[in-house]
């Protein structure tokens, strides 16, 4: 790890109408200071329409606050790494505040009712996945920090590369886990760091309020996580692959709808995994590089 560990500002938002979420994202960034990096959940916006707007605003806010926000939104980006031109997945942003945005990072494992529309309650997403998992170097004040970006249930990728090339200073982890998924995910990301695969890591995860007694779908999370003085026991291969199969489920694609169906699995205590995009079913990713390095 790095002699001088990197300060993340970590939010959360409520999951809702994209416009509320908007300005509740909107008031966090008039609290914050010059300089300051706020990493939040993913879909700031998960429509089509709604993350094009949200894109301005972040754009805004970045250089009007001389701030850098990290999120993820529903849209394509030029300089995905690896990407097909104009093809909308749900992609990593990061609005620096020297005005320039950087896309390094999509999620490679979106839900089934995020690739396509199965009820019509529901927001229409229709992301495409990503094949990618890059390294992206980050530079603030002067310092390099090599990082890694898993959205969400791409923790899940933590399964198919040995430790030693997943070793990066920096995890990053923009998450809306389904309630009962929260907690184990963040243990996943706590041994991760504790035993050496990344130097630091940050997690947020977005929440929920019901109007009425129902559980709420999501539920809020803000860690930051940092290894404790002293040796670092190492994780082994084939140990990091029983923690990973031990904090999800797999799914077939058609059997889950909308998000609401999810609570039937992650209330068991493990984020979720569409088989479409599982080991199982051929999945493959591939390591790649972010060439920029991204000014924090």
């Amino acid at each position: 790890m790095k002699t001088r560990p990197l300060d993340v500002k970590l939010h959360t938002f409520g999951m809702a109408a994209e416009d509320r979420q908007l300005a509740e994202i909107a008031g966090q960034v008039e609290s914050a200071n010059p300089g300051d990096i706020l990493l939040l959940p993913e879909y700031a916006a998960y429509t089509a329409e709604g993350s094009d707007i949200a894109y301005e605003a972040f754009c805004r806010w970045a250089r009007e606050k001389q701030i850098t926000l990290i999120t993820t939104l529903n849209r394509a980006a030029d300089d995905l790494p690896y990407s097909e031109a104009g093809v909308r997945a749900n992609t990593l942003f990061i609005f620096s505040a020297n005005g320039k945005v950087h896309a390094p990072q999509a999620k490679v494992t979106p839900q089934s009712f995020e690739m396509q529309w199965m009820d019509e309650k529901s927001p229409i997403i229709n992301v495409k996945p990503y094949t990618h998992l890059n390294r992206v170097v980050l530079r603030h004040e002067g310092q390099a920090y090599s990082a890694l970006f898993l959205i969400c249930s791409d923790l899940y990728l933590l399964k198919l590369f040995p430790p030693e090339e997943l070793r990066e200073d920096v995890l990053f982890c923009p998450a809306n886990f389904g309630n009962g998924a929260e907690g184990v995910a963040g243990q996943l990301i706590e041994t991760c760091v504790e035993r050496g695969v990344f130097g630091q890591a940050f997690y947020a995860n977005c929440y929920q309020k019901p109007k009425s007694k129902h559980l709420p779908l999501t539920v809020a999370v803000t860690q930051s996580f940092g290894q404790a003085e002293g040796a670092v026991a190492k994780l082994g291969a084939a140990d990091l692959v029983r923690q990973v199969d031990a904090s999800h489920h797999l799914y077939h694609d058609d059997s889950h709808p909308n998000f609401l169906s999810m609570l039937d699995l992650t209330r068991r205590g493990g984020f979720t995994v569409p088989h479409s995009r599982s080991v199982e079913s051929g999945l493959t990713v591939y390591t790649g590089t972010y060439d920029r390095v991204i000014e924090i």
